[in-house]
């Protein structure tokens, strides 16, 4: 686990320098949204939060040239006072949770006297920080639930093969600090389903959900999730009623740490989530004459989007996106083998079901959202992969599950596992390759002059930096593999002991289940 953590810490250094400042998606309007809290302004209701004259003044030097990327951010701030007339910044759709933890960083680090760019370096490399124990987050889950070591290796190794995982944890956005509380609470879960079912573990999955909450929309579908788990956790007919009293009390501590916000937006904007751009730039727009909304199209256009922002389209306008069919063969083979592998009979059935609600209910309401919207602007909007991210570990847990299932020989488990995690450390790598062409020179093949001077020019790091730590990352990954494919075959990662019943207090448990 050291080495993997090694190496996507390295591959987040990566993707936090070699991107252009501001062209992760949606990154000038989250460091907006810090500096407003930085600044001392209040959080502003939703479509009401205008952004600062000196973050458009950021936006306006980063396409200049060089010299004059250099002001610090005190310097645009006294010489760009107040706020823009006309831009608008949404994310005060969002609960500031974020945005207040992050300009407290930028207060440790005295961000008036750095230059801005810079500073946008430090809230990347800070967000790099939260997303970093992923892939432990990922080998424990997966350990608790397969009892496999083996297994476990090559669930933290997934987190490493989705080159979007990098890319966005290691910019300025809200999803950073979504991915580690996601990651926990699907933890914690799995332990309850197999067996950890002592007062402590519930109260801390209802705190969990309950800052999640306070993050971001994206952690509303975990409230009907926690409440499945919480009930299902060891629901025998004399348990049925202990059960719903204990899903009841878990998801109050949830309302009273998170779930208030939420509320509060239905009292007073008579919507859960109030869009922050629909007033201004978001108008009603009517299908053209003969014409109505087509499910094939909506369909089509989910599918496409949400694959490949899920797995890597990066850029500002996610333009760059790497290739095709990766992203469909990834997409089809990883859903194909949890459809017809994760469910089988066993001690692992209930506990696989229950996770799969979440997945499902986040695409659930993330298609009633899209299509609602599609209906309403004629647009297919918000099919970002991103959003899938707080069910990351479910999707790798339930894999790790099916992949177990392929083979039945000794042998071919060893040769699969390895070739997984090979497969994943290769993809980590070409993310870090992509990186580097994407944003050095528009995706081009070859990393020439051009892409040097690209660097030179606009990078937070001048090219030499730039490509000495993507050498670092590289030397880690393949490192990593090799690490890898070692403990793999040794004989100690052969045997696992079976999944835990998870109609009994679990071995793995610190101690047996303490009732409510």
């Amino acid at each position: 686990m050291i080495a993997l953590t090694i190496a996507f810490a390295a591959v987040l250094a990566v993707w936090a320098v070699v991107t252009t400042t501001y062209k992760a998606p949606d990154e000038p309007t989250h460091v907006d949204a810090v500096l407003h809290l930085a600044i001392g302004n209040e959080w502003a209701a939703p479509g009401e939060l205008h952004y600062l004259a000196a973050t458009q003044a950021s936006l306006d030097a980063n396409l200049a040239e060089p010299a004059s990327r250099h002001q610090t951010w005190g310097a645009l701030l006294e010489q760009f006072p107040g706020l823009t007339a006309t831009s608008i910044d949404q994310m005060s759709q969002h609960p500031p949770t974020y945005y207040a933890i992050a300009a407290g960083v930028l207060h440790l680090v005295h961000f008036e006297d750095l230059r801005w760019d810079l500073g946008v370096l430090v809230l990347r490399l800070f967000d790099a920080l939260l997303v970093l124990p992923m892939p432990f987050l990922a080998w424990a889950t997966v350990r608790r639930l397969t009892g496999s070591p083996r297994a476990a290796l090559v669930g933290g190794a997934a987190i490493i093969g989705i080159p979007e995982v990098a890319a966005i944890g290691a910019s300025v956005t809200n999803d950073a600090l979504m991915l580690p509380l996601a990651g926990t609470l699907v933890y914690l879960v799995v332990r309850l389903l197999t067996g950890d079912r002592r007062v402590r573990t519930t109260i801390w999955i209802g705190l969990l959900l309950g800052a999640m909450l306070l993050v971001k929309g994206t952690a509303l579908p975990a409230v009907p999730f926690v409440g499945i788990a919480v009930l299902a956790a060891g629901l025998t007919r004399t348990t049925a009623l202990r059960n719903a009293l204990r899903a009841l009390w878990t998801l109050a501590i949830a309302a009273v740490v998170g779930g208030w916000w939420w509320l509060r937006n239905m009292i007073v904007y008579h919507d859960i989530q109030p869009d922050g751009l629909a007033k201004y730039a978001r108008p009603p727009k009517p299908f053209p004459a003969d014409t109505a909304a087509n499910p094939e199209v909506f369909l089509r256009d989910y599918w496409n989007g949400v694959s490949r922002t899920f797995w890597g389209s990066v850029g500002g306008l996610t333009q760059f996106q790497i290739a095709q069919v990766l992203i469909d063969g990834l997409t089809v083979v990883c859903l194909l083998g949890i459809i017809v592998w994760a469910f089988r009979r066993g001690p692992s059935l209930r506990p696989a079901i229950v996770l799969a609600s979440f997945p499902v209910i986040l695409i659930a309401l993330h298609m009633q959202s899209g299509w609602s919207g599609y209906m309403k602007n004629t647009i297919v909007a918000g099919t970002q992969g991103r959003y899938y991210y707080p069910t990351l570990l479910v999707l790798i847990a339930l894999s790790a599950l099916a992949w177990r299932r392929v083979t039945v020989t000794a042998a071919g488990t060893t040769r699969l596992a390895v070739g997984i995690s090979v497969a994943a450390t290769a993809m980590g790598l070409y993310g870090v390759v992509y990186a580097l062409r994407a944003f050095g020179q528009d995706a081009a093949f070859w990393i020439d002059d051009a892409v040097v001077q690209q660097f030179d020019q606009t990078g937070a790091l001048a090219a030499g930096g730039a490509f000495t730590l993507a050498s670092v990352a590289a030397v880690a990954l393949v490192g990593t593999a090799v690490l890898l494919v070692r403990f793999m075959r040794r004989p100690e990662f052969t045997a696992a002991r079976p999944t835990v019943d998870e109609s009994q207090p679990s071995a793995a448990a610190p101690r047996p289940e303490v009732e409510a």
